[in-house]
């Protein structure tokens, strides 16, 4: 497998693809108003490089399969900071360590931009079993958009 990652920044053509993957995989469970147009209008205030919100995007043959989000808040809890969000693989590319390297990605960036503790949500709830296994820990329950909510950090 050629898995490199990329800032968004870098690869803005691909916002589309990832917008409607970011839709199909989180949004239209969970959030009551997302949409693909609204995923590619955060994605776009997400192409940056040393600020939050940044993206990273997972190719593999210079094809799109993932991405991640560093941002400084994920709808709850404003004065933690900042959240891992936005993690999702390409269905057709799962299992194969994709999100693990995106989730080592963020922790990098997070780390390089000063931050010591790094914070997500987990809407599903089989899905912090994944991040424990991982060295996150869960940390509390909270509600975003009216679903409960796992809260987990990691200390980077």
């Amino acid at each position: 497998m050629n898995l490199k990652i990329n800032f968004l920044a870098d690869c803005q053509q691909h916002i589309p693809y990832l917008a409607e993957l970011l839709y199909e995989q989180i949004g239209k469970h969970w959030a009551p108003n997302a949409s693909i147009a609204r995923a590619k209008e955060n994605l776009i205030k997400h192409a940056n490089y040393n600020q939050l919100p940044l993206t990273l995007v997972a190719f593999i043959n210079d094809k799109p399969v993932g991405m991640a989000s560093l941002r400084v808040n994920d709808g709850i809890q404003p004065d933690r900071a900042p959240w891992l969000g936005s993690l999702v693989v390409d269905p057709a590319f799962q299992n194969q360590g994709i999100g693990r390297t995106m989730c080592d990605a963020i922790k990098q960036q997070a780390s390089m931009l000063g931050y010591n503790t790094l914070y997500l949500l987990a809407f599903d709830q089989t899905i912090p079993n994944w991040y424990e296994k991982l060295g996150w820990e869960s940390i509390g329950l909270d509600k975003l958009f009216n679903h409960p909510v796992t809260v987990m950090s990691i200390k980077l």
